[in-house]
């Protein structure tokens, strides 16, 4: 008995994609060459400024920075650039998580990547990453500005000093260089109040004229003053020197008493405050001229 031949079926035919949905995959496709392109260009670009010269694809950049992982300063620092790079080349949202499966904390990450582009913008880091042997001090050193790594840099053993040791010498930087600020700042402002009172008299014309007015006008009113202060003490003078001896008077003068006391008391006052903010315009104003 003959067999049947069997019928060969032909397979199915792909499902034809309609035309709105090739649009959408190929303005997708595009946008993705895009982005990567752009991530790329960033990439580079950061690769420059920190002068780094290597690998530039993601699994190259993970591995080194594995290697470098187990070195010391300069491990800090090329850790950090491959880590700036990466970070540029990774799309948005994925870097912390590509960084956790390096075994890196977040945070580490972050310091070394300070490390690194602080470095590449100060010859002074720049030094001190080829001098400074413990990754910990080398690292306390890069939150600091130039003028507080100078005066690390002129201290003994410097380079020896531990990482809070480092911290404590550049506290105590930072205070006397905010002091001698402040004092510079001071000396400024009195100059420039100075230069300002000056500026408003010309010295060979207004300048000789208000000044032999306005001597005139202090020297009497000090002489007023100064009688004004002579009769207060004639006063309290006489007035002990009249008290009656005879205890039938003696209420009727302690009352009279009591009440010349007050008054100079109030006068004294007044003329104290009057004193204290004359002392105190005078101060803030010819006073600057004063040398002693």
């Amino acid at each position: 008995m003959g067999r049947t031949a069997t019928e060969t079926q032909a397979p199915a035919a792909a499902p034809a994609m309609a035309n709105g949905a090739i649009e959408v995959l190929e303005k997708s496709t595009n946008e993705l060459v895009s982005l990567q392109a752009d991530q790329a260009s960033k990439a580079i670009e950061v690769a420059r400024q920190i002068g780094y010269e290597g690998a530039m694809t993601v699994g190259a950049l993970e591995d080194e920075i594995r290697f470098y992982q187990r070195r010391t300063v300069e491990a800090i620092l090329e850790t950090g650039k491959r880590l700036l790079v990466l970070k540029e080349l990774t799309p948005h949202g994925e870097f912390k998580a590509r960084v956790d499966l390096l075994g890196i904390s977040y945070r580490t990450a972050a310091r070394f990547m300070q490390a690194s582009a602080k470095t590449a913008k100060s010859a002074n880091l720049a030094l001190l990453s080829t001098q400074i042997k413990s990754a910990s001090s080398f690292l306390e050193l890069i939150t600091h500005d130039d003028d507080v790594l100078d005066g690390l840099q002129e201290m003994d053993d410097f380079d020896r000093m531990s990482a809070s040791q480092l911290r404590q010498a550049a506290r105590e930087l930072q205070a006397d260089l905010k002091a001698n600020a402040e004092v510079m700042a001071g000396k400024d402002r009195k100059l420039n109040e100075q230069a300002r009172k000056a500026a408003k008299f010309s010295f060979e014309t207004d300048w000789p004229a208000q000044v032999g007015a306005a001597v005139e006008v202090v020297d009497k009113y000090a002489s007023e003053a100064e009688k004004f202060l002579g009769i207060v003490m004639q006063a309290c003078s006489q007035a002990m020197e009249a008290a009656p001896k005879d205890e039938a008077t003696q209420q009727v003068w302690a009352h009279g008493a009591a009440a010349l006391a007050a008054r100079v008391r109030d006068a004294m006052a007044r003329q104290k405050e009057v004193i204290a903010a004359a002392d105190a315009h005078f101060a803030s104003t010819l006073g600057l001229y004063l040398e002693d």
